[in-house]
């Protein structure tokens, strides 16, 4: 996996534990099956961009092959 400068910054700034547990579960979700989530990317972008959701979370990735690159991650909690 690899995270993006804003979501290291994202990650630092959780009020909680329990907050960064939960984040890094969605982050595991999808390293298993990154195409298992919507493609939201503009149209024409070449650049395959998938989105999860967890309960109070998401996270803006792009799949590669083996791996994800997290490039945000939002907290609503």
């Amino acid at each position: 996996m690899v995270f993006e400068e804003l979501a290291v910054e994202v990650m630092a700034e959780l009020p909680t534990d329990e907050a960064r547990c939960e984040v890094l579960a969605l982050v595991e979700t999808v390293r298993r099956d990154p195409r298992a989530f919507p493609d939201v990317r503009d149209d024409g972008s070449v650049e395959e961009i998938r989105e999860a959701f967890g309960p109070r979370c998401w996270v803006q990735y792009m799949p590669h092959e083996g791996a994800i690159e997290v490039r945000e991650i939002g907290w609503a909690g």
